[in-house]
């Protein structure tokens, strides 16, 4: 991939998976080669000015890939690091509740016969992921086991 390459992301308006989100937009800020950018201090050895021009990219580049009504929660902020903090307060919600219903969501997870795997495997997927977001770890094994049995017996 050449670094004239463009790519987008979806502007994230509040709904939806915030997490595939924010790695998406990680990503992109990889690609651009500004995702040093999103550390909370300067790297040693850069200068003040090129770490300023570097937050300012990072954050405007974040800022591109929110819809309007969510700009407001963050646009008076400056750096890169304010800003993934006030959305992960703001729509990353680490309570118990949101464990305890993902969890079950995950525990409870069945395929129904005749339908495709490939989707229940990324929802499985996705719920792990929003899982391990939230800092719940799952050994690999478990969760070989726990898709295995969610799997309709004619697997």
């Amino acid at each position: 991939m050449t670094r004239g390459s463009k790519f987008e992301v979806s502007k994230f308006d509040g709904h939806g998976n915030f997490g595939l989100w924010q790695t998406r937009v990680k990503d992109l800020l990889a690609q651009q080669g500004i995702q040093k950018g999103l550390r909370a201090e300067k790297p040693k050895g850069m200068e003040d000015d090129d770490w300023q021009d570097l937050q300012e990219q990072a954050a405007g580049m974040i800022r591109l890939c929110l819809a309007d009504e969510v700009m407001y929660y963050i646009m008076h902020l400056k750096s890169t690091d304010e800003i993934w903090k006030k959305l992960e307060s703001q729509f990353m919600s680490k309570t118990l509740t949101t464990k305890l219903y993902l969890k079950q969501r995950l525990y409870g997870l069945k395929m129904q016969e005749g339908t495709d795997l490939g989707q229940h495997v990324n929802i499985f997927n996705q719920v792990v992921t929003d899982l391990a977001s939230l800092e719940v770890k799952i050994e690999d094994e478990d969760k070989a086991m726990i898709l295995l049995c969610s799997l309709p017996p004619s697997y």
